[in-house]
């Protein structure tokens, strides 16, 4: 009887260590710097995607999961910074072919809004292959706003880049999670 303790206790220690292994080993250590540039190297513009990701503090102990949460924050923060702008300047303009490109444009970043959230939802949900699908609309729709602009002098040109540029990033991010690198 004596013996069964020290085998019990034995085999508790084996399973400790093994679970101790596979928890170092697991994917849900922080990225290094060299992952952080794979998936930015993937990206339209890889220096302002390292900036972006680099500007909240939480991409040094992030995770992959964390850092889609991150990027579809900073989605989150573009998409609407720019639908607010379109905004502005459809209830700013008094020319009617503008007013007309403005509402379009505005549409298709209520759109875009609608695919951060959704993307934030799928992320939630463990449905990478939903996010992925989420960011990639989310860049069609920022892309058919760009398509509707034709006269505007503005910063929409830029701040439509960047709004594609932080969905790419998601996409990016996403189809790693699901494994399609």
């Amino acid at each position: 009887m004596k013996q069964i303790v020290p085998s019990f206790c034995a085999s508790s220690l084996f399973i400790s260590l093994l679970l101790a292994i596979i928890l170092c080993i697991s994917p849900t250590q922080s990225i290094g710097q060299d992952v952080l540039n794979d998936i930015c190297s993937k990206t339209d513009d890889p220096s302002f995607c390292l900036q972006a990701l680099n500007s909240d503090p939480k991409t040094a102990t992030a995770d992959l999961l964390g850092l889609a949460g991150i990027s579809i924050e900073l989605a989150n923060t573009t998409v609407s910074g720019t639908h607010t702008f379109v905004k502005s300047q459809l209830a700013q303009t008094t020319d009617p072919k503008l007013k007309k490109q403005y509402s379009q444009c505005s549409d298709s970043y209520d759109d875009a809004t609608g695919n951060v959230d959704y993307a934030k939802e799928r992320l939630g949900a463990g449905d990478y292959g939903g996010v992925s699908s989420a960011a990639s609309a989310c860049m069609d729709d920022v892309s058919d706003c760009e398509d509707a602009i034709t006269g505007a002098a503005s910063s929409l040109p830029q701040q439509n880049k960047k709004s594609n540029e932080v969905c790419l990033m998601t996409l990016v991010i996403a189809n790693r999670l699901s494994g399609n690198n």
